[in-house]
C-alpha cells in the first residue's frame, strides 16, 4: 500500500495555497488596498470640486458678459502658469539626489560590504553638495571630505569581521563631521523659509473670505515653498518621491478649499456665544492656522526627501514622518503667535479705517447740516 504523502503545513510567512490559511492577514491586504483607493478617490473628486468652483466664476463673469468670461479664463490661466508652473518646473528641473540606500547597519556586528555601500552613498552625496551654489564656499573642504571618504571606503573594502566595528565607528564620525556639518547651515534656512511660508499661508487664507481664493494660496505657497527646498539643497527626490511631494501639496490644496465650510460653522457657533466680532475672528484664524500647519507639515516632508540623507525603507520612512510630526508640534506655538499678530495687525487696522470712516461720515453730516442752518447739539448725529 502506498504512502500517503503528507500536506505540507504554510510555515509564519508562507501562506496556504488553498486559502485557508492566514485568511485575517489576506482580508487586511484587501481592506487596506480599497482604503487607499477610497482616499484616492475621494481626492479626484474634491479635486473636482474645487475646479468646479472655477468654473461658477467663470460663469459669473460671462453672465456679465462673454469677454469677461474669456477674460477670466485668461487671467487664471497666466496666473496658474507664473504662480504655480513655474514653481514646479523649478522643483522639476533640480538634479535628482542620490537614493539612500536601505541596508542596515548591525552597531555591534557591522559587515563590510553594508560600511562599503554606505560609503560609496556618501561620496555620492558629497559630489552633490559640491555642486550646491549655497555651499560653494566651503568646496575646497568638500573636496578634502571626498578624499578621507575614499581612503574610508578602501579600508571597507579591504576589512575584515575584526576591523569592521572600528570603520563603523569611523564611518558615524566622518558624516556627522564632514556632511551633517555642511548640512546644518542648510537647515536652519530650509527651516526659516518653512516657517515663513507656514506664517504667510495663515495670514492670507484667514483674511481672504473665499474657499477657492483659499485654495489657490495654498496652492502657489506651497509649490512655491517646495521649490525652495528644493533649492537650497540643490537637489530633489526620484520620480517616485517627487510624485509624493505634488500629491501632498494638490491634497493640501483640497483640504484647505474644504476646510472654508467648517470654519464658516465654527464662526457662527462662536459667533453665538461671544459675540458678532469674536464670531467673525474666530472662523478665519481657525481656517489660517490649520492652513498654516499643513504648510508645516508638507514643508518639512519635503525637507526630508530633497535632504534625502536618511532613507525611505518602511521603517525609516515611519520614523521621518514621526519626526516630521515632531518638528510641526515644536514650531507650532510660534507659527500661530506670529499668525496672531500679522492677523491682529490686520484687524486694528481695518478698525481705524472703520473708525476714520465713521469720523468721516459725522463730519460730512455736520457739513450738509451747515448747508441748511441746522444748529444740532454737539455729538449729534443722523440718527440722533
Amino acid at each position: 500500500m502506498a504512502r500517503k504523502k503528507a500536506k505540507a503545513i504554510p510555515g509564519p510567512d508562507q501562506p496556504a495555497k488553498d486559502g485557508t490559511e492566514w485568511e485575517l492577514a489576506s482580508q487586511w491586504a484587501q481592506g487596506w488596498k480599497f482604503l487607499k483607493w477610497s482616499a484616492t478617490a475621494f481626492l479626484v473628486i474634491a479635486f473636482m470640486v474645487v475646479i468646479g468652483q472655477g468654473f461658477l466664476f467663470y460663469r459669473l463673469f460671462d453672465d456679465v458678459h462673454p469677454v469677461l468670461g474669456y477674460a477670466y479664463i485668461v487671467v487664471l490661466a497666466l496666473m496658474l502658469v507664473v504662480l504655480v508652473g513655474r514653481p514646479i518646473m523649478g522643483f522639476l528641473s533640480m538634479p535628482v539626489a542620490a537614493k539612500p540606500p536601505s541596508i542596515p547597519i548591525d552597531p555591534k556586528a557591522p559587515s563590510p560590504k553594508a560600511l562599503a555601500a554606505r560609503l560609496r552613498y556618501d561620496l555620492k552625496y558629497l559630489l552633490m553638495l559640491s555642486e550646491n551654489p549655497l555651499v560653494k564656499e566651503e568646496r575646497g573642504e568638500l573636496e578634502e571630505s571626498i578624499l578621507r571618504g575614499q581612503a574610508l571606503l578602501e579600508r571597507a573594502r579591504r576589512a575584515g569581521p575584526e576591523e569592521a566595528l572600528m570603520i563603523s565607528a569611523d564611518l558615524e564620525h566622518f558624516e556627522r563631521d564632514h556632511i551633517e556639518a555642511v548640512l546644518k547651515p542648510l537647515d536652519k534656512k530650509v527651516d526659516q523659509l518653512i516657517h515663513a511660508e507656514a506664517v504667510g499661508v495663515g495670514i492670507a487664507t484667514a483674511v481672504s473670505m473665499n474657499g477657492t481664493v483659499d485654495a489657490f494660496i495654498v496652492l502657489w505657497r506651497n509649490a512655491n515653498l517646495v521649490a525652495k527646498v528644493a533649492r537650497t539643497y540643490f537637489g530633489r527626490p526620484h520620480l517616485w518621491g517627487s510624485l509624493r511631494i505634488l500629491r501632498d501639496v494638490a491634497a493640501i490644496v483640497v483640504v484647505a478649499r474644504a476646510l472654508e465650510d467648517v470654519t464658516d460653522l465654527t464662526g457662527d457657533v462662536i459667533g453665538s456665544l461671544l459675540g458678532r466680532m469674536g464670531g467673525l475672528v474666530a472662523g478665519p484664524v481657525m481656517d489660517g492656522g490649520v492652513n498654516a500647519m499643513m504648510t508645516l507639515k508638507l514643508g518639512y516632508l519635503a525637507k526630508r526627501r530633497c535632504r534625502s540623507f536618511k532613507g525611505w525603507s518602511s521603517g525609516q520612512a515611519k520614523s521621518i514622518s514621526a519626526e516630521a510630526l515632531k518638528d510641526v508640534k515644536e514650531e507650532s506655538g510660534s507659527v500661530i503667535g506670529d499668525l496672531l499678530k500679522g492677523v491682529g495687525g490686520l484687524t486694528s487696522t481695518a478698525t481705524r479705517a472703520t473708525e476714520k470712516a465713521l469720523a468721516g461720515s459725522r463730519s460730512a453730516w455736520g457739513l450738509v447740516q451747515s448747508w441748511f442752518g441746522g444748529n444740532k447739539p454737539a455729538g449729534s448725529g443722523p440718527g440722533s
